[in-house]
């Protein structure tokens, strides 16, 4: 999955059996030493989300050849 500046995103994180969700338009990327991800900043929100603190992309594509 390619994320970019400007692109709307859903994120997941499971905890003590209870999943939250966030959605928005990704404002920053951060990668780390080795240039994988490391966390995601969401735009109108000042924290970030931390990939290594179990946060996710739900990938909410739909499949180009799927019918109406």
């Amino acid at each position: 999955m390619n994320v970019f500046l400007g692109d709307v995103i859903h994120l997941a994180k499971e905890k003590d059996g209870k999943v939250t969700y966030v959605t928005g338009q990704c404002s920053g990327l951060v990668l780390d030493e080795r240039g994988d991800l490391d966390r995601v900043y969401i735009h109108g929100l000042d924290n970030a989300f931390w990939i290594s603190q179990g946060w996710k992309f739900i990938d909410t594509e739909e499949e180009e050849d799927a019918e109406i």
